[in-house]
């Protein structure tokens, strides 16, 4: 199965985040495989507009600001990513000044042009690297679990450090990633929280 075209961007952000800058340890597919676990769909978000002094008492509104952050990219906008108005007409995804270009990372909209009064509401998916890494990391720790010190000649090589290496970024990681919620189930009812 081949890595998503969107998926670039990520998977090297996700890279450096679980030192594997070389592409040593893991594959791009073992990547999104495990990014594929940390991600959120976002449904006809709200985007907030924010307000950009232009002269006197002139101001526009062209840049959209979503809650979630680190969007699959796409070039069309429309598969993996899609951008709609109030009145629910999706808006095409390019550089010209009638549409819109995006900042994945920071969940950016920028619009071409001025859209004072116009709701805006963004759909796509939104990974969550740090939980991806924090996971990696663990993934990591039980790869060199084997790992044990030697020491001969005066010298001493403590390759048990490692694993405990591994283990605390995991949790410097898991700190950093988004809270997870569950839904409960008692007795075969579901409840909302």
């Amino acid at each position: 199965m081949a890595v998503r075209s969107g998926m670039g961007n990520i998977i090297t952000r996700l890279r450096r985040l679980v030192n594997d800058g070389t592409a040593g340890v893991w594959a791009d597919q073992d990547l999104q495989d495990t990014l594929d676990q940390h991600k959120v769909y976002v449904v006809r978000e709200y985007l907030e507009p924010r307000k950009n002094y232009t002269s006197g008492t002139a101001y526009e509104y062209k840049v959209f600001a979503s809650r979630w952050a680190d969007f699959e990219e796409n070039g069309s906008g429309t598969a993996y990513l899609k951008l709609e108005d109030g009145g629910g007409s999706q808006r095409t995804y390019g550089t010209a000044t009638a549409q819109w270009t995006m900042d994945y990372i920071r969940g950016l909209v920028t619009m071409g042009q001025d859209q004072a009064g116009t709701a805006m509401y963004l759909t796509g998916w939104s990974y969550d690297l740090n939980g991806a890494a924090a996971e990696l990391w663990r993934e990591r720790a039980g790869q060199v679990a084997s790992f044990y010190d030697v020491q001969a000649d005066g010298h001493r090589l403590s390759r048990s450090q490692w694993m405990t290496h591994c283990l605390k970024m995991a949790d410097e990681m898991d700190k950093r990633a988004r809270p997870v919620t569950v839904h409960q189930w008692t007795q075969g009812v579901f409840e909302h929280e």
